[in-house]
């Protein structure tokens, strides 16, 4: 179902965001891009930095991180984002991640997040390739991307199947929650 990831090692390297932001141009801003045939994908075009929209830096860069010392705590501060090669080099599993989000290599369930606000998101993951798009609803019938990334640690597979476990107890505090 999935494509093969981009080989962006045989791109000029001040041409890799370029090639990266129009594909995601072509999958979310040039064309509508709905999740089971009924849950927009809000590309967000009104939050930008770089003259390129903040959802197509979350589906292809990383923060990096230091810890710094308040309090005599330590804390954790985002330094900067970098371009994450296993994340953009699969940006085109987005759309057919989410086109194909009922096909049995896709394990979807709902989690709820441990943010200020506790959201409810939509965690779709491609499980034998390693890899899962996030999204966060809107409304009645839109979302945005949150994010995409690669597993790369067994801890963090380890994590998304205890909760891709606990979505199939049904929860109870994720009872009617679905979108659709």
């Amino acid at each position: 179902m999935l494509t093969e990831p981009l080989a962006l090692n045989r791109i000029d390297a001040t041409e890799i965001i370029d090639v990266l932001y129009e594909i995601f141009c072509r999958d979310f801003i040039e064309s509508d891009t709905y999740l089971a045939d009924q849950i927009y994908i809000n590309p967000r075009s009104h939050r930008k930095d770089d003259d390129k929209e903040m959802d197509f830096w979350h589906l292809t860069t990383r923060d990096v991180k230091e810890k710094v010392w308040e309090n005599r705590k330590p804390v954790w501060r985002v330094v900067d984002r970098y371009l994450d090669f296993d994340r953009a080099s699969r940006l085109e599993w987005v759309k057919q991640i989410l086109t194909h989000h009922d096909d049995e290599s896709i394990r979807f369930f709902y989690h709820r997040e441990t943010n200020r606000k506790k959201d409810i998101r939509l965690y779709l993951w491609a499980f034998e390739e390693d890899f899962v798009v996030i999204l966060q609803k809107l409304g009645r019938s839109s979302s945005f991307l949150v994010t995409s990334f690669y597993l790369d640690h067994e801890g963090k597979k380890r994590d998304f199947n205890a909760r891709y476990q606990n979505y199939l107890k049904t929860d109870p505090e994720l009872f009617e929650c679905e979108w659709f």
